[in-house]
C-alpha cells in the first residue's frame, strides 16, 4: 500500500479487537495517561452467543478499577445459586453465597451493553480513541520491527502508527497471524460438540441458568431476555 492514497495517524499504543480483554485494557491504558486507539472489526459490539457473564473475579477487577458499583447499575440477573435436573434428582449445581467475595453472584449482562460501558468510561480520558469498523488487514512494520497497523474501514486505507500493537482479537486472532506467531499456538479439540440455538421465551419460563443432564448430553438454557430484566437478588 502506498502513503499517497491513504490516511495516516499515530499513537502510543494500538489495540487490536473490541473485546472484552481489549476494551479493559485500553481503558486502564487510557488511565494511565497512555495514547491508545482501539480497533474493533465491527459496526458495534452486539453478537450471537457471547459470554454474557461476569462471575465474582471479574467484578472484583472491576471493583478495583472504579467501575463495579456503577456497571451493576446496569440492567443484569444476578444468579446466587442453580440447580439442575438429572434422570434421578434435583440438585444443586452451585451456590456462590458461599464465596468470601464481596460480589457472591453471577452478573448475567448482554456483553454487547458491558463493553459499550467499559468504551464509555474510557472516553472520559481525551487520550483514548475509538475506531469502530476498523478491520485490519495488515502490520506497519519498519527496520524489522511492527510499527502499527493497516486497516480499512468504509472502504478507505488507513494506515495507525504504533510504538506498540496489541492483538486481542480472539481465538481466531489476525493480528497473531500476520505476526507469524500463529503457527506457536497449540490447537486442541474437546471432546464434545456444542450446538447454539434461540427459542422464543414465555414469561412463565424460568429466569437465569437451568440445566438437564443425561445419557452423556448436556443441556443449558441461558436466559437472554434483559431487555426488561430487573436486579434479582438470587436464583433457586
Amino acid at each position: 500500500m502506498s502513503p499517497t492514497n491513504m490516511s495516516i495517524t499515530s499513537t502510543t499504543c494500538a489495540v487490536v479487537g473490541g473485546g472484552p480483554a481489549g476494551a479493559v485494557l485500553a481503558f486502564m491504558l487510557a488511565r494511565c495517561g497512555v495514547d491508545v486507539t482501539l480497533l474493533e472489526a465491527h459496526l458495534d459490539f452486539d453478537r450471537d452467543f457471547r459470554g454474557d457473564t461476569l462471575h465474582p473475579s471479574t467484578l472484583e477487577i472491576m471493583d478495583e478499577l472504579g467501575l463495579a458499583d456503577k456497571l451493576l447499575q446496569l440492567p443484569h440477573t444476578r444468579l446466587g445459586n442453580a440447580r439442575t435436573q438429572t434422570q434421578m434428582s434435583q440438585l444443586n449445581a452451585f451456590d456462590f453465597s458461599r464465596l468470601p467475595t464481596k460480589f457472591p453472584f453471577i452478573a448475567l449482562m448482554p456483553q454487547a451493553r458491558f463493553l459499550e460501558f467499559v468504551t464509555g468510561e474510557a472516553r472520559q480520558f481525551p487520550n483514548f480513541h475509538l475506531l469502530m469498523g476498523a478491520r485490519v488487514n495488515d502490520l506497519v512494520e519498519r527496520d524489522g520491527a511492527v510499527g502499527g497497523v493497516h486497516y480499512q474501514s468504509q472502504g478507505t486505507d488507513h494506515e495507525l502508527r504504533a510504538l506498540l500493537s496489541i492483538g486481542t482479537d480472539g481465538r481466531f486472532s489476525t493480528l497473531r497471524k500476520l505476526s507469524g506467531l500463529g503457527a506457536a499456538a497449540i490447537k486442541s479439540s474437546p471432546p464434545m460438540d456444542i450446538l447454539w440455538f434461540r427459542l422464543t421465551r414465555h414469561a412463565d419460563d424460568p429466569h437465569g441458568i437451568t440445566g438437564r443432564f443425561g445419557h452423556g448430553h448436556l443441556l443449558i438454557q441461558l436466559d437472554r431476555d434483559w431487555a426488561a430484566a430487573t436486579v434479582r437478588n438470587d436464583m433457586t
